[in-house]
């Protein structure tokens, strides 16, 4: 069987043609829309139409938080345009009725709970760094959502409980990816408008003690939310995905801040390991088919 799977982002539409043993036979790639739903819309359906007579039906990875209540689209993410929409229905409108949509860091867990680093834990946590950090809790191989799909937006745990407005000292801001990217940049004199996350751990990697000290704050920082996570749920495992996170040393500096946290404990606590994703940045599409298939039994 042969699937359509599309990993949508806020600056392009990453799809594949896989099957059922998760080999992608085609990938691709658009711009998302910024214009509106309609555009979006034309967007999707014109790459279904290019698969439709060969396809089971649509697996999408997408942003933002959908009601399970409602079904409507109630945190947009980077695609503003959706907010209080019906999407799954706008959709399946102009494709097929044979489409699902989750969460693209729930995606992530649910990849890494079947087929990756999670696989065989009775309980996990994914959690994606990004421009945000994404996330995901898993309870045997399921994704726990929570009442309203809400569970696991790490993006939004406090930081400093003392502030408390908009996303002032919230995780997915102080430990984003593009959080450490800036902060490197500052700490070796470089312009962060003209710097990235390539550049920053190649500073990293060679050693510099400028872009190290910025490195080690950002993992203290880290650390500590991966601390509440471990304290919340006590997971087997918390999985780190998102692009830095296939920088060895990023996992190096995140387990030398959590042995530091556990070391000061008056206490001997249960220590969490920390892993990378298996799927690194495949971890959506390859969790929307695997979403697809828990839906139709595919």
């Amino acid at each position: 069987m042969e699937y359509l799977v599309l990993d949508v982002g806020g600056s392009a539409i990453k799809y594949a043609l896989m099957n059922d043993e998760l080999e992608m036979l085609e990938k691709g790639k658009v711009p998302t829309p910024k214009e509106g739903l309609e555009e979006f819309k034309q967007a999707v359906q014109s790459i279904y139409q290019k698969y439709q007579e060969r396809v089971d039906g649509i697996a999408m990875s997408l942003p933002g938080l959908i009601n399970k209540h409602t079904r409507l689209v109630q945190v947009p993410g980077a695609l503003e345009y959706n907010l209080g929409v019906d999407i799954l229905a706008e959709l399946q409108s102009v494709t097929t009725n044979r489409l699902t949509i989750e969460n693209d860091a729930k995606c992530a867990a649910l990849c890494e709970v079947e087929y990756g680093s999670l696989k065989g834990t009775d309980v996990g946590a994914v959690c994606i760094i990004g421009s945000g950090i994404g996330g995901g809790v898993t309870i045997g191989d399921k994704v726990f959502t929570g009442t309203h799909g809400f569970a696991g937006e790490f993006s939004y745990l406090s930081t400093d409980w003392t502030k408390q407005v908009g996303f002032e000292a919230k995780w997915g801001y102080d430990s984003s990816a593009l959080y450490l990217v800036a902060s490197i940049a500052h700490a070796v004199g470089e312009d962060p408008k003209t710097f990235d996350g390539m550049k920053a751990f190649e500073y990293c990697n060679q050693g510099d003690e400028r872009a190290l000290t910025a490195l080690k704050a950002y993992t203290d920082k880290l650390a500590m939310g991966l601390f509440n996570i471990q304290a919340t749920v006590d997971p087997d495992k918390i999985a780190i995905g998102g692009g830095i996170s296939q920088q060895p040393i990023l996992h190096e500096y995140i387990q030398k801040s959590l042995d530091q946290i556990y070391e000061k404990m008056p206490i001997p606590i249960p220590r969490v390991q920390i892993v990378p994703c298996t799927y690194y940045n495949d971890s959506n599409l390859v969790g929307a088919l695997a979403n697809y298939k828990k839906t139709y039994n595919a």
